[in-house]
């Protein structure tokens, strides 16, 4: 059922306002939209430097490695430089991974970090310290979420876009929340202190293909599946004709309600259920929701970002920005309990083979493919598109084959908007122990990502406890990355 949020004072009949929304038909679809559509927004003061009005996040969950993407290590022993050999990108001097040839050709238009760092080393706990710039009150392997921890830029893009009235949310992360693929919640992309109406929209996503893992390292494929907005699918038993006459229900609701003289609640409310219906609604073409409709793509468009989840959810996000969404993740996931590939890239064991024949032809793929649709389009100078992950590996390879985990040294790769091109910031040592020089930490960077946005990272903002915070709450930005 549409739930609905917020006070339950009385209205003059003696009903309350939850109560009233009950009634006529309002709770009979079985949708459950909470705070799903509850985004409220605002274009964020921006200065006249901020490029970027939307980010793209590739969001590598598990942990990509320097050494097997962009910081190969060719001077190393072999036990620390792994089986992988190295290609010259288009920026003299500038190596990456030989299996990420296409991601090669855009280092000329990118900003590349080498010296990205943290003590977080962990999943759960990096996640949230790389997404929020604070890392948790302790080191465990589940960090809880809590209302008390800062806010992912995902959330904080969504409070700042809180006044403007949005048909669509300012901000998404997809395929699904993190942690679904276990069947457990991990920090990261929440709202903390500013309380959970600006969380970002999560969407769901559907495995369509699936198999039995015989281990967390059997990994057979990408995972193949569809991605939708979570609750917005007609039940089956509901027509088209009991749509439309449900429809009719509401509408009444709102002429009677507007008769009794409803308050602010009501509108509000009203507001995102006209939303819902949108979503709904087969014939509203206008509606930015149809994003998620790739069916309006041609086949060569799909073929190219990969007839995979990471590739379709790439798509979309195209698609999104297109509409006006400022901030939207896709997220690699493991699929360890949904029947898919478990092991993301958390690879303590058969890493270079699961990189070689799945993850980096992917990635490499979905990467090239935004970026040239994002720049066909005109919308590559307006765009950020940011790959990174939570933690690297470690510099030496164990004895399953695998590297483990090393969040003290890791890569992330910007390009388009707000950022210079061709420049490479920071390194490390040849075995890729530490940083050598110019260390970047979360909030650094999340600093320098919400310049490059034009919002003030000093700025002060208020949480549900009515205490001024600023937007990061640890860093500075990185003025030499910025265009």
């Amino acid at each position: 059922m549409i739930r609905v949020l917020g006070t339950t004072k009385r209205v003059c009949d003696g009903l309350t306002r939850r109560e009233m929304l009950r009634i006529g038909g309002l709770s009979l679809f079985g949708m459950a939209l909470p705070d799903l559509l509850r985004a409220e927004a605002a274009v964020p003061v921006r200065p006249s430097q901020g490029k970027a009005k939307s980010v793209i996040l590739l969001f590598l969950f598990g942990g990509p490695p320097v050494q097997e993407t962009f910081d190969p290590k060719p001077d190393a022993p072999v036990e620390y430089r792994g089986d992988f050999g190295s290609m010259p990108t288009n920026v003299p001097g500038v190596h990456f991974c030989e299996y990420l040839p296409r991601m090669a050709k855009w280092m000329d238009r990118s900003t590349l970090i080498r010296s990205f760092t943290h003590d977080s080393n962990d999943h759960s706990a990096g996640l949230l310290h790389t997404l929020s710039g604070r890392p948790p009150e302790r080191l465990e392997s589940l960090v809880p979420i809590l209302p008390t921890q800062a806010p992912g830029m995902n959330a904080m893009i969504e409070f700042l876009a809180r006044h403007e009235q949005r048909t669509i949310p300012a901000s998404v992360w997809m395929p699904c929340y993190p942690g679904w693929g276990q069947q457990i919640y991990r920090p990261g992309p929440y709202a903390g202190f500013l309380g959970r109406k600006f969380d970002p929209l999560f969407t769901d996503c559907q495995i369509t293909e699936k198999y039995e893992a015989k281990n967390f390292y059997d990994t057979r494929m990408e995972p193949v599946g569809h991605v939708h907005v979570p609750a917005t699918k007609l039940s089956p038993e509901i027509t088209l004709d009991r749509f439309h006459t449900r429809r009719s229900l509401a509408e009444q609701l709102r002429t009677t309600a507007e008769r009794i003289g409803p308050g602010a609640d009501f509108e509000r409310y009203d507001h995102y259920h006209q939303k819902a219906f949108e979503i709904l609604a087969d014939d509203n073409h206008h509606s930015p929701w149809r994003a998620f409709d790739l069916s309006e793509e041609m086949a060569g468009v799909r073929d190219r970002y990969g007839r995979h989840l990471y590739g379709e959810a790439a798509l979309t996000a195209r698609r999104l920005v297109e509409r006006g969404v400022r901030f939207v993740t896709v997220a690699w996931e493991s699929f360890e309990k949904q029947g898919s590939e478990p092991a993301a890239w958390d690879t303590h064991e058969r890493h270079f083979p699961i990189l070689k024949d799945f993850h980096l032809p992917a990635l490499d793929q979905v990467y090239s493919a935004l970026c040239e649709d994002l720049e066909a389009r005109g919308l590559l100078d307006e765009t950020l598109v940011v790959v990174m992950g939570e933690m690297g590996r470690s510099p030496k390879v164990n004895r399953a084959g695998g590297r483990d985990h090393w969040s003290y040294l890791q890569n992330v790769f910007l390009t388009g908007a707000g950022v210079k091109k061709g420049l490479v910031y920071g390194s490390s040592d040849y075995r890729a122990f530490h940083v050598e020089s110019n260390p970047v930490t979360p909030g650094d960077l999340i600093a320098t990502i919400y310049t490059a946005m034009g919002i003030n990272p000093a700025a002060m903002i208020e949480g549900t406890d009515g205490r001024p915070r600023p937007i990061v709450p640890e860093g500075n930005p990185v003025w030499e990355l910025l265009a």
